[in-house]
């Protein structure tokens, strides 16, 4: 059986995936890696909000918070609902999950860390499969799965590389969204040949956080596909063509245009429904 380590960073966007995943693979997840998010260079939360609105402005700050915080807050709430009412709960962290399966747990804000690399040597891993994560892993992660490590990216690239694949796919890709796995041989962000991609038909009423989710959800399939064929995927793969595009970190200027072509960027209400 295979030995796979998952990275991710937890939030709202992906932890729907995220946990389908988990729960399809747990035999196979030796190990799952998450980004501890305030212990980094990127500094506490209050440094990152100063950062995020001089950058991006209130309403990107308050996506992030969405995303990032008040995700955590809802969880931890219903949580408090469910032992209260005996309902059953919609939602778990990837902690009580990898619980559930006794799977290793790794929160870390430096992913290539001398003692990371040492617990990802010790798992005897196949694959590394990385799943919306923020951190860029370096050659000595690179070089330890057996087979290699893949990556599922929110978009159809090699249009919109980067950060918030989904956003940029809004207004900047004709609307056009998808999702793609890809390998990674190098740090080079989000360039690695072709596994398979997919275009996907979303609602376009919903908001960027909305769907950022439902983008998401559709990797898992995809990924799988990958994890349980992968040497027909492997032998098939495609050196991504010309064209691409990348994004990092939004400007104030990215949010007015998406705001422009009505896109809103959160919905209290979708965020609620998930939750209770």
């Amino acid at each position: 059986m295979q030995r796979i380590a998952l990275f991710n960073i937890e939030c709202y966007s992906s932890s729907e995936a995220i946990i389908q995943f988990i729960e399809e693979h747990y035999e196979k997840l030796a190990i799952v890696v998450t980004t501890d998010m305030y212990r980094g260079k990127r500094g506490n939360v209050f440094k990152q909000v100063i950062v995020n609105y001089r950058r991006s402005g209130l309403g990107f700050v308050i996506y992030l918070t969405y995303n990032f915080i008040l995700y955590f807050w809802l969880i931890y709430l219903s949580r408090l609902v469910s032992f209260i009412t005996r309902r059953e709960r919609k939602k778990f962290t990837i902690s009580e999950i990898c619980h559930k399966y006794q799977i290793r747990h790794i929160k870390t804000p430096n992913v290539n860390s001398e003692d990371v690399i040492a617990e990802l040597k010790k798992a005897n891993l196949d694959l590394i499969v990385i799943y919306f994560f923020d951190q860029i892993i370096k050659e000595q992660i690179i070089s330890i799965p057996k087979k290699g490590v893949i990556n599922v990216h929110a978009a159809l690239l090699p249009k919109c590389k980067g950060l918030f694949p989904v956003f940029y796919s809004a207004f900047n890709n004709d609307r056009k969204f998808g999702i793609t796995v890809h390998e990674i041989v190098d740090t080079s962000i989000d360039s690695g040949a072709i596994f398979v991609q997919d275009e996907l038909v979303v609602d376009h009423k919903h908001s960027i956080l909305s769907l950022d989710k439902q983008v998401n959800n559709k990797g898992v399939s995809l990924v799988s596909k990958v994890i349980n064929n992968f040497h027909l995927y492997y032998q098939n793969r495609t050196p991504q063509g010309s064209g691409g595009s990348y994004f990092s970190f939004p400007n104030i200027s990215d949010i007015k245009n998406a705001q422009s072509q009505s896109f809103r960027l959160v919905s209290l209400q979708e965020f609620m429904k998930d939750f209770f």
